[in-house]
């Protein structure tokens, strides 16, 4: 341990390690296989380069990104540890005079090569595999490993190779695999460790909880009051600031809007030139800019402290784009912002993306017939088609630039294309080229799993309805995003109000209807879509029940808990959402029958407000709407219980809901599956169902064990410890006792049962 922390500060120039750094750098030299799921700037870089410092031999790191290999390359070089990269990036001389280097490697020579970074291609290379075989490796570091994943929506074949890899080399030596993310939630991280084929590993996953960063959500539709919210922010705070903007033609907006208000601001987007963009980040990284707004592209390997905020004009793809996007602010810990200026309309956008991405099978085969056109059935060539993605649609008839590319991807997944060139490049060519790899075949035996692309695209729009209920249903935002990455340990210790969100600020707004002035312009968009989907289908009462978190009959038999939109509005009373279809009713959006059970449907002019948030949120429209529901709750508002006791009783009926489950035999693990909570959240209602002496002794005791227990108040009783600090307890407690464990515990000193 002492060793460890004087090779940090003598090697790395740092005081300490963060909080796990030195469990898990222990457990790689210890020679297990390791996954690692922390957020961005929690160090994970630092695990893989530390291990070298304990067994020198040649630590190969695969990552997908250009720019995050270089950053962190030039960092080691700057340490005096010698590392370099094989990618697109470096010249066919300078790949062989590396892997002429790696063939006579002497790890223990101060010039030679320490660390090697390498795309995930390069494992197609016969030489690379040859060489990298006879040489000592300490360890294989998979970066960013949420690429391997099926489920990642920039997956890349070559990625499908690194089991294969890993294999081979395990087969003549042996060294542990580390892989690491910033942004997988349980379904990657089950898929990460199926594609490496690991069989034992252990596990990490804290830190997501980020808090010196406050995540605020605005609603803003007009595009003239969202530019002026941008300067407004960026006058009114410190530098410096990133804009991310869902399309280039925003980018461009919004630099042009601030350029003209006289603020020190550039581009970046993946239209840009490689080298162009390298030098514009550096310029941001280097204070000539005080802000950048940029595409997505922008902030792989960002290493700028003081970034203040993160404004997103568009709304995220996913949560987990966001959440990595967002935490390029607070580097240097201090209080940061991020800021999501969101319109529902925006989502709109996002369904078109997805659209175009997982294209439907008619025009996937429209573009192979179009490649194949000149070839008869069962001929084959390496053809080389070198066209712009624009004449490709055009003459397809496809007509979609984003929709080729999409279809390309596919097709180079399933090995029918190679985006490959042999021959003189032009490089003033800014077109793409593809190469034919199989013979033309009919429809039916086209190696393409189409059920796969299928799943593919509902997960796309799982996700879209993820960052939906994150932005536009009310509740805490860090609460939801710590369930979404599961993150059990940072959840533990998260308070009913995190005091970091817009929703828990300001939650009083949402809790004290007789004070309400204007309903939030998002809760009326969610109910459109949701009727849209469900037009016609079923009554008023059910609709309201599925918005409002109902465990009623109908609703389970029908399997409408399963539906995205189930429980999306569940901080609103019943009787409230019902009011809410009524205001629509009212102002024409929606129709509803006049039979005993009333069905609703969407009106022409709900439809076009779907599409165009300016026609329901016009000023009209919001003053109606807000008058009629403050009307309309009037009597309610008179009759209803306090907030504290609404919060109660709700509370005491989710108790009773887990309580009911328990008494059918479920196990925690079902129930939480069961009722989409954590298994946590379950174990806190089991220990309050205990205190509300609704489960006795006897069935509490069977979640632990009475060793365990007398253990745990020993161990209070002789260090002196507070029963309301859990930590401190786990600490002393050892591996075998679980948090659970400790509650279990305290509830039953509190009640005087231990």
């Amino acid at each position: 341990m002492q060793d460890y922390t004087q090779i940090l500060k003598e090697k790395f120039w740092l005081d300490s390690f963060r909080e796990w750094q030195l469990e898990i750098i222990d457990n790689i030299i210890k020679w297990n296989n390791t996954l690692v799921f922390m957020p961005t700037w929690w160090g994970k870089s630092l695990i893989y380069q530390f291990s070298w410092f304990i067994r020198p031999w040649i630590v190969l790191v695969i990552s997908p990104l250009i720019s995050l290999m270089k950053d962190q390359v030039d960092k080691l070089n700057s340490l005096s540890l010698r590392a370099e990269m094989i990618n697109s990036t470096i010249s066919p001389t300078e790949k062989s005079i590396i892997m002429d280097e790696l063939s006579l490697n002497t790890p223990d020579e101060p010039w030679a090569i320490k660390f090697l970074y390498i795309a995930p291609e390069r494992l197609n290379d016969d030489r690379f595999i040859k060489v990298i075989k006879n040489i000592d490796i300490s360890l294989v570091a998979i970066d960013e490993a949420h690429c391997i994943s099926q489920w990642w929506h920039d997956f890349r074949p070559s990625y499908l190779k690194i089991a294969w890899f890993l294999s081979e080399l395990q087969n003549i030596k042996n060294f542990p695999i580390l892989a690491l993310t910033a942004t997988a939630t349980k379904k990657v991280k089950k898929d990460i460790v199926e594609r490496l084929g690991l069989k034992k590993y252990l596990e990490f996953t804290k830190g997501f909880d980020r808090k010196n960063i406050i995540f605020i959500v605005r609603e803003i539709t007009k595009e003239d009051e969202k530019l002026q919210k941008v300067l407004e922010i960026i006058k009114k705070t410190p530098p410096f600031w990133i804009i991310y903007c869902s399309s280039v033609k925003n980018v461009s907006k919004v630099y042009q809007y601030l350029l003209q208000s006289w603020i020190r601001v550039w581009i970046y987007n993946w239209t840009m030139r490689w080298e162009l963009r390298e030098i514009e980040q550096n310029n941001f990284m280097n204070w000539t800019y005080d802000v950048i707004v940029a595409t997505n592209a922008f902030g792989m390997g960002i290493d700028k402290h003081n970034i203040r905020y993160v404004i997103h004009y568009n709304l995220p793809w996913s949560i987990e784009s966001y959440y990595q996007e967002a935490g390029r602010a607070w580097r240097d810990w201090k209080t940061s912002y991020s800021v999501i200026l969101a319109s529902y309309q925006d989502t709109i956008i996002q369904e078109f993306f997805i659209e175009n991405t997982y294209p439907p099978i008619e025009d996937v085969l429209k573009l192979y017939d179009y490649f194949y056109k000149d070839f008869e059935l069962w001929q084959w060539a390496w053809t080389q088609i070198l066209k712009t993605y624009n004449s490709m649609a055009v003459e397809s008839g496809l007509k979609s630039d984003m929709k080729v590319s999409s279809i390309i991807k596919i097709f180079e997944k399933f090995w029918i294309v190679k985006k490959w060139y042999e021959g003189e490049w032009d490089y003033d060519f800014k077109g793409r080229w593809v190469t034919l790899l199989l013979n033309k075949m009919t429809h039916w035996e086209l190696p393409i799993n189409w059920e796969h692309q299928e799943l593919l695209k509902n997960e796309a729009y799982f996700k879209l309805e993820q960052i939906k209920k994150l932005l536009f249903s009310p509740g805490c935002r860090k609460r939801f995003i710590l369930e979404y990455f599961w993150d059990e340990i940072d959840l533990d210790k998260l308070w009913d109000n995190c005091w970091k969100c817009d929703y828990c600020i300001d939650r009083k707004k949402y809790e004290q209807w007789e004070n309400k002035e204007v309903i939030p312009h998002n809760v009326f968009f969610i109910i459109l879509e949701f009727i849209k989907k469900f037009d016609d289908k079923f009554w008023l009462q059910i609709l309201s029940w599925v918005l409002s978190w109902s465990r009623e009959k109908k609703i389970l038999e029908w399997n409408l808990d399963a539906n995205p939109f189930y429980n999306t509005l569940s901080v609103y009373d019943k009787n409230i959402i019902v009011i809410f279809f009524e205001v629509l009713i009212e102002l024409g959006y929606l129709y509803k029958s006049m039979w005993q059970y009333p069905k609703v449907w969407i009106t022409q002019k709900g439809l076009e407000a779907i599409y165009d948030n300016s026609i329901l949120i016009s000023e009209n429209d919001v003053l109606q709407s807000s008058l009629y529901v403050k009307l309309k709750n009037k009597n309610l508002v008179k009759t209803k219980k306090t907030n504290q006791d609404k919060v109660k009783i709700e509370k005491i009926d989710t108790y009773n809901r887990t309580l009911e489950l328990l008494k059918e035999w479920k196990t925690i693990q079902e129930i939480s599956k069961y009722r989409k909570m954590t298994t946590q959240t379950i174990e806190g209602h089991i220990i309050k169902l205990y205190t509300f002496w609704k489960i006795d002794l006897l069935n509490i005791l069977k979640f632990s064990n009475i060793e365990k227990l007398k253990k745990i108040k020993d161990i209070i009783n002789k260090n002196n410890i507070s029963l309301e600090k859990i930590k401190p307890i786990k600490d002393l407690c050892g591996d075998d006792i679980t948090y659970f464990d400790i509650k279990i515990a305290l509830s039953l000193i509190e009640k005087g049962d231990l």
